[in-house]
């Protein structure tokens, strides 16, 4: 008979609202999730009450702190900031990469077993990115980088991503079947809320030059929603078409998107504006949950 195998223990960097651990759910222990945002926290402590949270600056960690979670893999999720065009691309000179080069110079002392990470398409052509595979591979590690985007999956949202996986052991191929043949209209609400209008005036003026989509068109996309939807009119994500006129994507459309499960909930406080900033801020569950498989540990 075969034993089932242990889930493997994973330590959460740059949490979020707990993306890695919804698409790791199934094979993973989450042994610690970790976010300087206490907001972000708050939603993912809501979501799973089991799993220990920290609230700590990773600029200052320890190699004793990390070494204490015995982690079998570590995932990252690190500010995007420094790579994009709106962070001014300063890469390592961007005060927000602080974080990830602490955790680079403390993995040659720690070296857990596998390592994931996740970033915008920038990350690539990055500094930041060379000096991740130069510490990976001076410890040892079997590296594979690869960009993903929910709508090679059948996901019609468009958010391609780096992602990097390194092992100690043998890394294997990723699933690259399609989820499912996804509408449009399997992501909205039944019911939208009325404050997702968009207000007259402002779709007269800019609506032409707005990413607009109609939710029966069967070949329609979203474009990536950023951090910024809800506050940014322009290049922060995509508008539907709605009772003649048009109307913003919900947080939990977002979510769903992601591919986050029906039953994640928000805190009842948090409001519309920072819902939207922290569905934008997370990563697709969808694609994650495949691009796993290329771990030992998730085979």
């Amino acid at each position: 008979m075969d034993r089932k195998r242990e889930p493997v223990r994973a330590l959460e960097l740059f949490c979020g609202i707990g993306g890695f651990a919804e698409a790791a759910c199934e094979k993973a222990d989450v042994v610690a999730a970790v976010d300087q945002s206490e907001i972000a926290l708050s939603v993912y402590r809501l979501n799973r009450p089991s799993t220990p949270v920290k609230g700590f600056n990773l600029e200052t960690v320890s190699p004793a702190v990390l070494a204490d979670f015995n982690a079998d893999m570590w995932w990252l999720s690190p500010p995007c900031q420094p790579y994009t065009v709106r962070g001014k691309c300063r890469d390592l000179e961007d005060s927000r990469a602080s974080s990830l080069r602490r955790i680079l110079s403390i993995l040659p002392q720690v070296r857990p077993f596998s390592l994931g990470l996740e970033n915008v398409e920038g990350f690539a052509a990055s500094e930041a990115r060379n000096l991740l595979v130069s510490v990976l591979k001076s410890c040892g590690y079997r590296i594979r980088e690869i960009s993903l985007c929910p709508t090679r999956f059948g996901v019609p949202n468009r958010r391609p991503r780096y992602y990097l996986f390194a092992s100690l052991g043998e890394l294997g191929e990723m699933d690259e079947a399609k989820i499912s043949e996804y509408s449009m209209r399997d992501f909205l609400d039944g019911r939208p809320s009325p404050e997702l209008a968009l207000p007259p005036g402002i779709v007269e003026r800019f609506g032409r030059g707005l990413p607009t989509l109609d939710p029966d068109d069967r070949n329609a996309y979203a474009a990536c929603f950023a951090s910024s939807y809800g506050k940014a009119l322009m290049h922060s994500g995509s508008y539907l078409v709605h009772n003649g006129g048009l109307r913003r994507f919900s947080p939990d459309e977002i979510l769903r998107f992601h591919g986050f499960p029906a039953a994640f909930k928000w805190p009842p406080k948090l409001g519309l504006r920072k819902r939207w900033h922290l569905a934008g801020n997370s990563l697709s569950v969808f694609v994650l949950r495949r691009a796993l498989s290329i771990l030992p540990h998730f085979k």
